[in-house]
């Protein structure tokens, strides 16, 4: 077993997938969808055996894989495992092609959520739609581990995962275990199973059904955006509430995982990215809110304290759920015509996806962490031209954002980011002759939110584009989940030595 657990994370999350798809395939017998059980039987017996010939050809190599070969294998993972959880899909739908199901399974594995084929249950069954809901359920925990055991050894910035510069010079690379990734799934897998439970059965509880429920939170744990359930029961509003309740885990690390955090003895109300989210979503809340009021009292629109806490709350939970880049909207809101025009905005939208969730968790974007630390620079330069004689703290609260190598990685971060947005932004207007559209997509994609695209109002169908196209919107996907920074870490020297 232990030659097995030092095989490439790669490999072995190869066949992990395999085994998993005996899951749906059960489900499709229950349903009597023979065929499309048989697919994912024999894609599962398939899988397994291309792994067992491949472990067995490197039965006899026992190297433990250095830096660079860890990052190559975790970059592998989304380049190539998609592929396989896209074969029971293609083989199961007559009219998909093989790229427009790779391209489905992309989006679910980076999390992304592009509802690029409509699967639709009555004429499908449910396994086809928990085999999607799965990719992208088992690709918010891969990022998760991977963040943790591949990103922080390789120390290409600390911060960028949680780890901070201690006021006394130590550093955490001491403590890193002789095998990261088993360690730190080993962690993280039970944590990730229990939340996703606790979700399906308060939803449960909620009145929703046990399967769209299971389906639900699945999506809402890793934030893929996924909306398989239309919210066709009554208790709108406690159904959201719980999902509210959940959307924690997309802020921040210090939620789920102390292993770094507990060299400093933080506490969660201290942490820099849940008192930065606190701030974004009821700044960005109220302004929308008093814009929205503003409007309906100059169109002499009726409202009454429910309509208003209705309407408040709409906001809220929408704002929260960009700011995390799941991007579904509230419905208990959007469902209500009275407040048509005072729904929030695109370029809005836009901006709290940029900004995204926590660092090492599900979401995407820019990273809270990385904004704080580019905010506190900002404020101490604002400071040393105020004061040009004054000395900046390097210790206490803003220690994490004071140390310089900290700041250069969040500025070079962003300009990536930026860079990318408009290299793709580009690429896309010249397909949609629509630099909206374009710039709407290439946001979608980076940022790992792709309701954005869709709920932006673009009535274009992304699965009868050319080749071309899909094979950069994949990539774009791709890109985003691995933060960009990741490739350009194939470049340092020190992701090279063992």
């Amino acid at each position: 077993m232990k030659p097995l657990l030092n095989r490439a994370i790669f490999l072995q999350l190869f066949a992990i997938v395999s085994m998993l798809m005996i899951i749906p395939s059960i489900v499709a017998f229950v349903e009597n969808n023979y065929f499309v059980a048989r697919t994912f039987l024999y894609s599962c017996f398939a899988g397994i055996i291309v792994y067992a010939l491949i472990a067995i050809a490197l039965s006899n190599i026992t190297k433990v894989q250095n830096n660079f070969e860890k990052l190559i294998s975790f970059i592998l993972s989304y380049l190539f495992l998609p592929m396989l959880m896209a074969v029971p899909l293609f083989l199961s739908l007559d009219s998909v092609r093989f790229q427009d199901s790779w391209l489905q399974m992309v989006s679910a594995f980076t999390t992304t959520g592009f509802n690029l084929i409509d699967l639709d249950t009555s004429s499908t069954g449910s396994a086809l739609q928990l085999w999607l809901l799965m990719g992208s359920w088992l690709g918010g925990l891969f990022f998760w581990i991977c963040a943790i055991s591949i990103l922080l050894p390789l120390n290409i910035s600390r911060f960028e995962i949680g780890a901070a510069d201690l006021s006394d010079g130590t550093s955490v690379k001491g403590n890193e275990p002789i095998n990261p990734i088993i360690n730190c799934a080993r962690q993280l897998i039970p944590i990730y199973i229990i939340i996703t439970v606790g979700l399906w059965l308060l939803l449960t509880l909620a009145g929703v059904s046990g399967f769209k429920a299971l389906l639900m939170a699945m999506s809402v744990i890793s934030t893929s955006g996924f909306e398989p359930i239309k919210y066709e029961v009554g208790n709108l509003f406690l159904i959201e509430v719980i999902i509210f309740l959940f959307f924690v885990f997309a802020l921040s690390k210090s939620l789920f995982s102390r292993d770094i955090n507990e060299f400093q003895k933080k506490k969660i109300y201290n942490d820099p990215e849940i008192r930065l989210a606190v701030v974004i979503v009821f700044a960005v809340t109220g302004l929308f809110f008093a814009t929205s009021i503003f409007k309906s009292i100059v169109e002499n629109t009726s409202l009454d304290f429910v309509m208003l806490l209705k309407h408040l709350w709409g906001i809220f939970f929408t704002v929260t759920s960009y700011l995390i880049t799941m991007g579904i909207e509230s419905k208990l809101w959007f469902s209500d015509p009275v407040f048509a025009s005072g729904e929030v905005s695109t370029v809005a939208l836009m901006g709290l996806t940029i900004i995204g969730g926590g660092v090492a968790t599900s979401a995407g974007g820019v990273k809270l962490l990385r904004v704080y630390i580019l905010y506190r620079n900002a404020v101490q330069e604002v400071d040393m031209m105020l004061h040009p004689n004054s000395i900046p703290s390097k210790t206490g609260r803003g220690a994490l954002a004071d140390n310089k190598n900290n700041r250069f990685m969040a500025w070079i971060f962003f300009m990536l980011f930026i860079a990318a947005i408009v290299a793709f932004t580009l690429i896309f207007s010249m397909f949609f002759d629509d630099i909206s559209a374009g710039l709407s997509l290439s946001v979608s994609a980076l940022t790992t939110t792709g309701p954005l695209f869709v709920n932006s109002g673009y009535d274009i169908l992304l699965i009868e584009m050319n080749h071309i196209f899909k094979a950069m919107l994949g990539l774009a996907m791709i890109l985003g989940r691995l933060e960009i920074l990741v490739i350009i870490a194939l470049i340092s020297p020190s992701v090279w030595r063992n």
